[in-house]
């Protein structure tokens, strides 16, 4: 698969005549190597990987260097000392790198100053999205892992909203979902949980607080986890104490949110644009009455991130094809009152949208 992968990189570097790709964005690194470590925060980074036509490099530091070489096995692993800049200028000499490039979204400032001070022989191209346009069609493994990722999320939430949230705060339940994620085999959340109750559900993403969940009150939870590299992200609202407990207006807003789901999942197909995808939902719950109230777009694509390529929103030309994986997330929120939001993951097959999801948990409004 790894050489698969590098293959088709390749080919991108010859079409955009660089003699060299920079890979330093985690995802990138980890689907083009297999190396799997993350990078501890804002600047500071695991390592990088330098493909050129010929040489496929893992350039790393002391700490990361029997990791790399057990898990990059397709390739060289070199431990730079003083610093990748350094190495790197090396390297282009030994290589014959005129034309380098380097992933643009992914590199600071300061980074790419260093660079081009140590690099004065060497054009430093900037890209964008070349690695991500190969990982937007996920293989079979990929799907796999996707889909046990969210099997897994399923499970635990379902056994969240089996209880009585009333008189539980957001935060608690918050940790509850962490704590069972790794308690069922997960490598953790994807993300932060978000459990927003009551006035907190119109803030998409809300940070759960000490807010006590009152009875009658909707709770959104937004939550995924991570299976072998792969995440899942999955939505769902609920009544606090039990549907009879519902006001009139929870009952229309969430009825309007779930016809415009499932207007987007029989009708998304293969070559429509994320713009004309968006639009199915948005429509329903523009005629609604509620078009100011949905403020984000109606899904992005899911797999080594939680937001990645696909983008389904308003604005979006991207192309939808066939082995595309992505969620269909209507919202509407109203200050004040709180919100609601159902999300699905599918993938996208030449016929239209697969469902990937198994849990239920939807009101028949």
């Amino acid at each position: 698969m790894i050489k698969m992968r590098l293959a088709r990189l390749r080919r991108l570097l010859a079409k955009h005549k660089l003699d060299g790709l920079l890979v330093s964005l985690p995802a990138n690194r980890r689907y083009l190597s297999g190396f799997t470590p993350a990078d501890g925060q804002l600047g500071e980074s695991s390592g990088c990987l330098l493909v050129t036509p010929r040489d496929a490099l893992l350039l790393t530091d002391f700490r990361y260097q029997l990791t790399a070489q057990e898990q990059a096995t397709y390739y060289e692993v070199r431990i730079y000392r003083q610093g990748l800049a350094q190495e790197l200028a090396g390297l282009a000499r030994q290589l014959g790198i005129k034309r380098l490039g380097f992933e643009g979204e992914a590199l600071l400032v300061e980074q790419h100053q260093r660079l081009a001070a140590a690099l004065t022989e060497v054009e430093l191209e900037p890209t964008r999205g070349l690695v991500a346009g190969l990982r937007v069609k996920k293989d079979p493994e990929e799907l796999r892992q996707i889909t046990a990722s969210l099997a897994l999320m399923e499970r635990v939430l379902d056994q969240v909203l089996d209880e009585d949230l009333v008189g539980m705060s957001e935060r608690q339940l918050a940790l509850k979902l962490v704590r069972a994620v790794e308690d069922q085999g997960g490598e953790g959340p994807a993300f932060p949980p978000i459990v927003a109750s009551g006035p907190n559900g119109a803030e998409p993403h809300a940070e759960p607080g000490e807010r006590v969940i009152q009875a009658g009150e909707p709770v959104i939870f937004d939550v995924g986890a991570q299976v072998g590299g792969y995440l899942s992200d999955i939505s769902r609202t609920v009544v606090a104490g039990g549907l009879e407990r519902a006001g009139e207006q929870f009952r229309q807003v969430y009825a309007v949110a779930r016809r415009a789901q499932l207007k987007a999942l029989q009708g998304i197909r293969p070559g429509m644009t994320g713009g004309e995808a968006d639009a199915l939902a948005r429509e329903v719950i523009a005629e609604a009455g509620f078009g100011t109230r949905f403020g984000h777009s109606l899904g992005h694509g899911v797999g080594l991130y939680t937001h990645e390529a696909p983008s389904l929103g308003p604005n979006s030309q991207e192309v939808l094809r066939p082995g595309m994986v992505f969620t269909i997330e209507p919202g509407i929120y109203l200050p004040g009152w709180g919100g609601v939001r159902l999300e699905q993951m599918v993938v996208l097959e030449p016929t239209g949208c697969r469902l990937l999801n198994g849990l239920d948990r939807f009101y028949d409004l």
